[in-house]
């Protein structure tokens, strides 16, 4: 790698890369695709909590790593090389955007809408744009009655209420959703009546069931 700006294309993902001409400790690659939303610095292993900042900040030769939107800025150890160093880091960008572990335009919107929300207001919104729309086609709702620390209370109505579906529906589909873009959620707890619905199928006994 040669320092200034160039651009590699392998397996139809385009990486562009750049030496930082005042701190050639630095170098900056550019993906076609978001790689993180907001700003993430990582110079450790404990504290990379995904696949793609893990496996860069315990490659050899890396100190730190900062991941910004399609950027990931990378600053190397003393005595390593970008020659062979940048190459590592290009394999490894490459292999996770053609993976499926990369963000897709819609989680990217996702997460962009949720930033700066609290436990709550994330719960909503999702249960306002993803949620509920598809509910609402099979007569039902979802409530959100409390959120306390990672537990999260909901109560179904309308068609979900008293549905021999609702419990697959909320572990399923309800409970993936919400707990994908709101990990500090762990438990979903359903307050729904059920035996007070209308469908005379639904039988189940405790009334307080945990996601888990």
């Amino acid at each position: 790698m040669e320092i200034g700006r160039k651009a590699i294309m392998t397996d139809h993902v385009q990486i562009a890369s750049e030496i930082d001409s005042r701190n050639p400790r630095i170098c900056r690659f550019t993906s076609p695709r978001t790689l993180y939303v907001g700003t993430k610095t990582v110079c450790s292993a404990y504290e990379a909590n995904e696949p793609l900042a893990e496996k860069l900040i315990t490659l050899p030769g890396v100190e730190k790593i900062q991941l910004i939107g399609h950027l990931l800025v990378v600053t190397k150890t003393a005595d390593s090389e970008w020659k062979d160093l940048g190459r590592e880091i290009e394999s490894i960008l490459t292999s996770y955007l053609i993976s499926g572990l990369a963000l897709s335009p819609h989680e990217v919107h996702e997460k962009m809408m949720l930033a700066g929300r609290n436990a709550r207001e994330k719960i909503q919104y999702l249960l306002d744009t993803e949620i509920n729309p598809g509910v609402a086609a099979h007569g039902g709702a979802v409530q959100v009655v409390d959120v306390q620390g990672e537990n999260l209370y909901l109560r179904l109505h309308g068609g979900c209420q008293g549905c021999e579906a609702a419990d697959f529906t909320l572990k399923q589909g309800i409970g993936t959703i919400i707990k994908r873009a709101v990990p500090e959620i762990r438990q979903i707890i359903d307050l729904t009546n059920h035996p007070a619905g209308s469908n005379p199928y639904y039988r189940r006994p405790d009334l307080n069931e945990t996601v888990n």
